[in-house]
């Protein structure tokens, strides 16, 4: 199944139906963001870059506050947030927060959201 799509270059808004109608809505929930530029070697680039500015874990996943983000090894202008459990619409919202603050003064940047279904395997590509 394909994701769906989020307007380009807008702050994420967290879309109840998405999680709720899920056979447990406080499992894992994967929000995949992918990075455009004209030139894609800039887009992957600002991703590398947030990467390493995100505060990293014991085991070394970066994230923040029932958050964290996984890059998608296919794709270097792709991050997956994931979050779950009874917050999980408050922690993906905070994480798609974080990282549009992060990213969004960037010039001529383009993000995406796309709100992956529960058997994607978060860090994985889609196609």
């Amino acid at each position: 199944m394909a994701p769906s799509r989020k307007p380009d270059s807008k702050r994420y808004t967290v879309d109840y139906d998405w999680l709720w109608r899920r056979e447990d809505p406080t499992a894992r929930a994967t929000l995949r963001l992918v990075v455009s530029h004209r030139s894609p070697r800039l887009a992957a680039r600002a991703v590398e870059r947030l990467l390493a500015r995100l505060p990293a874990g014991s085991g070394g996943t970066r994230g923040s506050g029932g958050w964290v983000v996984l890059p998608v090894p296919d794709d270097p202008c792709a991050l997956d947030i994931v979050s779950g459990g009874q917050d999980v619409a408050d922690s993906i919202q905070s994480g798609a927060d974080a990282i549009y603050d992060a990213l969004i003064p960037l010039e001529n940047l383009s993000l995406s959201w796309h709100e992956l279904t529960p058997d994607t395997v978060p860090g994985r590509s889609t196609s």
